[in-house]
C-alpha cells in the first residue's frame, strides 16, 4: 500500500516549480491533492497531469493573501475528500499587485516601497497564516496533522538588497516553530524546509551562463535538487507516519550549499 494512501493533502503554489513537484510526488504516494494556486490555467494543468497517470487531485484557483478564499479552499477539500491531513504552503509572490515579478527584485532595502513590502508579507506569510488557520479546526478535531512551510536559504544568510523576501520567510520560519511548540499536543507536526532547488524563479536569476555556471561551481553536489525528486521526496516523508515524532524542525534542502 501507498504510504499516503486516503491522506488529503493541499498544495498552494502548486501550479508550477517545487509545489508541481510536491503535488506530483504526494499524488504518487496515495495522496489526494488538491493543487492550489492563483493562476487557473496552471491549476487545471496540474491536476490533468496527475489524473492522466490514474492518481486522485482537484483544483483551486486561490489567492493565499484572501483569507475568505483560503477557508473556502479548505471548505472545498473537506467536502469533496472529508478531511484534511497535510498542508503544504509553498505560494509566494514578489513584486507588487498588478506587476508581478518571477524572482524577488533586488533593490536597497531602503528603497522598497510599503507596496512591495506589504504584497511580499500578505502572498508568503500572511498566505501561509491563513492556510495554517484554516486546517487547524479539522486537523485539532481529527487530532493528526501535518503541516510543512516554506522559508529560505537566502533569508537565513541575510542575502544583500532581498530584505522583504528575507523578511517574510524568516517570520515562516519563526512562526512554524511556535506552531510546532503549541499543536504538539493535538498529533499536529509543523516543519520548515530551506530549498536550494531549480524552479523558474532560480532559472531566472540564472540566465547569464558565466553566472550560472560560477553558481554551479559553488554547490557541493555539483547539481540543483529536482522539485518532484528531492523535494517531493523530503515533503513525502515528512508527512508520513514514518515523522511522527519530527516537528519545529528547519531543514536547508540545498545539497549542502549553505553550510
Amino acid at each position: 500500500m501507498a504510504k499516503l494512501a486516503d491522506k488529503v493533502a493541499i498544495v498552494t503554489g502548486a501550479g508550477r516549480g517545487i509545489g508541481r513537484g510536491i503535488a506530483l510526488r504526494l499524488a504518487k504516494d496515495g495522496a489526494h491533492v488538491v493543487v492550489a494556486s492563483r493562476s487557473a490555467a496552471t491549476v487545471n494543468k496540474v491536476v490533468e497531469e496527475i489524473k492522466t497517470a490514474g492518481m486522485s487531485a482537484i483544483g483551486s484557483t486561490v489567492d493565499v493573501g484572501s483569507d475568505a478564499q483560503v477557508k473556502s479552499m479548505v471548505a472545498q477539500t473537506v467536502a469533496t475528500f472529508g478531511a484534511v491531513d497535510i498542508l503544504i504552503n509553498v505560494a509566494q509572490s514578489w513584486g507588487s499587485p498588478g506587476r508581478h515579478a518571477l524572482s524577488p527584485p533586488e533593490t536597497p532595502f531602503e528603497d522598497i516601497s510599503d507596496e512591495e513590502w506589504d504584497y511580499t508579507f500578505a502572498t508568503g506569510f500572511k498566505g501561509t497564516l491563513h492556510g495554517m488557520r484554516a486546517v487547524l479546526p479539522f486537523m485539532k478535531s481529527q487530532r493528526h496533522g501535518r503541516i510543512v512551510n516554506f522559508g529560505s536559504p537566502m533569508a537565513l544568510a541575510g542575502k544583500p538588497y532581498m530584505a522583504p523576501y528575507n523578511a517574510t520567510k524568516e517570520a515562516i520560519r519563526s512562526l512554524s516553530l511556535t506552531a510546532a511548540h503549541e499543536l504538539g499536543a493535538y498529533g499536529i507536526t509543523v516543519n520548515c524546509i530551506l530549498p536550494g532547488i531549480l524552479t523558474d524563479a532560480l532559472a531566472d536569476n540564472l540566465k547569464d551562463p558565466s553566472q550560472r555556471e560560477a553558481f554551479m561551481k559553488k554547490l557541493p553536489m555539483g547539481h540543483l535538487g529536482d522539485p518532484e525528486h528531492d523535494a517531493g521526496g523530503l515533503i513525502a516523508f515528512l508527512v508520513s507516519d514514518d515523522a511522527s515524532y519530527f516537528t519545529g524542525g528547519t531543514l536547508i534542502l540545498d545539497g549542502g550549499a549553505a553550510h
